[in-house]
């Protein structure tokens, strides 16, 4: 029987949930615990300080996906992010230029860093690496756990920052329909899962800017989706020329037995979020994208009254019925005595059409989105038929 190791009774102490200690436990006695890995979030930084973060977990073992995959490899792949454990209580080494911190993982597995630095990083906005190291041992002869990460560099140059929801914003995701939503989750995987029309033009064009701006502007997603599905979701955005940016998710443990919950909650984590990046990038002014599905109108009309100043314009996709909504329609009344103008669109034209008049983007992005929402319209259907009609790979 394999032996409980000093490092392995910590992280059974930093497990506060009973089923989490009982199943780590188990599986390190049956020696079914994997090995651990480091996945990186992206991080960002405001020119000074830089925030960090990451998960330790068991390695799920996913590839990416493929043309003509299986509706039981999809189903797999969603089953394998909800059943690997995170591993509580370790530490990890983050790097960033000549700065290390140790850093220890939190119930979830994930941890936090931040560093601050005496001089400005380059001004533009840019890429920089990040290097992280497993300090503990979680399964015998593991051998070195190491990874590298992304962090967005953004410079008080950039003009305009935007903060976007995901589900039914930029992905379709029925998050109002239980069903719809778990048929979604089980049998879909990045390449099959489709954006709304235009949605990926649109925010290269915002990402873009206006000609002459120094440099690109910063996209952030604030969802409601949890930390498990990470991967999928920038899988999703790489195959759907989505532009990168970082992704501020839900801190919530459900298991496989709840993962149809995905999406759930008060959502009020949003609001923290969008509080946290207005704070951290005090030089910037935001336009907010989101749906009235989630919540998202009340939570940026808060945040508008919150910072009055930053907020230059807020696209609310309507999901179903909600332009017609009262509580909707008050929200927009109050946004507009904020002078705030909040838009409630029924396609990512309507809000191009209102970015362009206003400056958040540049004429020469028009036909990119144009081409993109006739191509969308004509094609996103027999894209998603025939990508799981395809002959499936052995």
């Amino acid at each position: 029987m394999p032996i409980i190791t000093k490092t392995f009774r910590y992280i059974l102490r930093k497990a506060k949930s009973p089923f989490r200690r009982s199943r780590l436990l188990l599986k390190k006695r049956l020696g079914w615990l994997g090995i651990p890995t480091i996945e990186p979030y992206m991080g960002f930084s405001n020119g000074r300080d830089v925030y960090i973060t990451g998960n330790v977990m068991e390695d799920k073992g996913l590839d990416k996906p493929k043309p003509g995959q299986k509706f039981g490899t999809n189903m797999l792949a969603m089953f394998k992010r909800y059943v690997s454990d995170e591993i509580s209580g370790v530490r990890v080494r983050v790097t960033f230029h000549d700065q290390s911190e140790v850093v220890e993982t939190d119930e979830l597995g994930i941890f936090h860093c931040f560093f601050e630095f005496d001089w400005e990083l380059p001004s533009k906005p840019h890429f920089e690496t990040a290097y992280y190291e497993l300090l503990d041992e979680v399964v015998e002869n593991q051998g070195e756990i190491k990874a590298e990460g992304d962090v967005l560099v953004v410079s008080g140059e950039a003009p305009l920052g935007v903060v976007s929801d995901i589900d039914d914003t930029v992905m379709v995701s029925h998050s109002t329909n239980t069903l719809k939503k778990l048929k979604l989750m089980l049998f879909k995987n990045a390449r099959t899962r489709v954006p709304f029309e235009g949605v990926a033009a649109f925010y290269r064009a915002l990402r873009k800017g206006k000609t002459g701006q120094k440099g690109p502007n910063p996209v952030f997603f604030v969802s409601s989706s949890e930390w498990n599905l990470y991967d999928l979701l920038v899988d999703f955005f790489e195959y759907r020329e989505i532009p990168a940016g970082p992704l501020l998710l839900q801190e919530l443990e459900h298991s496989i037995f709840q993962f149809w919950k995905s999406g759930g909650g008060n959502h009020e984590h949003k609001l923290e979020k969008i509080r946290f990046l207005f704070s951290f990038f005090p030089h910037l002014q935001f336009v907010l994208i989101g749906d009235s599905g989630q919540r998202d109108p009340e939570i940026y009309l808060q945040a508008a009254r919150e910072y009055p100043d930053r907020v230059k314009a807020v696209y609310i996709r309507c999901i179903g019925k909600a332009h017609k909504n009262k509580q909707t329609l008050e929200v927009a009344s109050e946004m507009e005595n904020l002078d705030i103008p909040m838009l409630l669109i029924e396609n990512t034209e309507e809000a191009a059409r209102h970015a362009l008049m206003n400056g958040y983007i540049d004429p020469s992005s028009m036909p990119d989105i144009a081409k993109q929402l006739e191509e969308d319209h004509n094609f996103s259907f027999t894209d998603t038929f025939y990508a799981e009609k395809e002959p499936v790979s052995s």
